[in-house]
This record gives C-alpha cells, structure tokens and sequence, in this order.
C-alpha cells in the first residue's frame, strides 16, 4: 500500500508545476477606496465572428502552443522547477518509487511539448535543475535539509487533497 505522503509528493510535480506557469501575480487585497458603490448598467459583450462561428459550430476552442522568447523562457522555467520537485521529492521520501517520479516527469514532459516546449529543453532544464537541487539539499545541514522536506511536505498537502476516512 502506498503510503499517503508519497503519494502527494509524486502527483506534486504535475498541479504543482503547470499551476505555476498559469499563474498570475498574486491577486491584490481590496481597498474601501477601491469598492464601486454606484450602480452598473448591464452591458452584454458580444462575441467576435470566428468566436461566434466556433460556437454555433460546436467545436471546441483550439489551445495554441505557447510562442515567442517569453514563451521560451517560462517553458524553460516550467521544466527546470519540474526538475528540482523531482529532486526534491525523491530526496525527501525516499518511498516514492522511481516509477512513479518517471511517470510524473513522462507526464510534464508531454504537457511540455504540448505547450509548444521541444522535448531536447524540457530534458536539458529539468537534468541541470534536478542536479543543483541534489547538489544543494547534500551540502545542506540536517536542520536546512528538515525545513527543505517540511515546506515541500506543506506544499503537496496544500495542492492535494486529503482522502476521507
């Protein structure tokens, strides 16, 4: 039976990483100042041509890979934390099986290249990435090895959930 901390630590990576990468900023805290407090005229927003071609047709919007040097570098981003919650997982639990770190890692490899990542960047970030993080935890003292594992260990209960019972 697999425990449940190594569970959360391999379906981590996945939520954990991709979650990033659609992020935005943190949303910012409202102000009195900010709240409107006249009333607001309903307006409808009508939706473009193609946009109303597509729906009237039924299909399903298109999900266009991602483009361009910004691009380029949040998909590098996105392998290299891939790869250092790979280190990391492993090195905090040594009960996650390698299968399921390689089946977590096949999956962000292939969401990767679906983002328009090609599969050479993904596995060149998520190599050097995992390497330091190896190198960093080793030259870490046990106290800063505990507190990497800890937040690590907050992190997968906070985007898993708890099973009842």
């Amino acid at each position: 039976m697999t425990l449940p901390r190594t569970r959360r630590f391999a379906c981590l990576l996945v939520p954990a990483v991709f979650g990033l990468a659609a992020c935005g900023p943190a949303p910012q805290p409202v102000t009195d100042e900010a709240v409107q407090t006249q009333p607001v005229e309903d307006t409808q927003t009508q939706p473009s041509e193609a946009a109303q071609a597509q729906i009237e047709s039924g299909t399903p919007p298109v999900d266009a890979p991602l483009t361009g040097d910004a691009a380029s570098t949040m998909l590098a981003q996105i392998a290299g934390i891939a790869g250092a919650m790979h280190a990391a997982a492993k090195l905090c639990d040594p009960n996650v099986s390698d299968a399921q770190l390689n089946q977590a890692k096949d999956q962000l490899r292939q969401e990767f290249t679906g983002m328009g990542g090609d599969v050479g960047t993904f596995d060149g970030e998520f190599a050097s990435a995992h390497e330091k993080t190896n190198a960093q935890f080793t030259q870490a003292t046990p106290a800063q090895q505990k507190q990497m594992c800890d937040e690590l260990e907050a992190m997968a209960s906070q985007s898993t959930p708890t099973p009842a019972g």
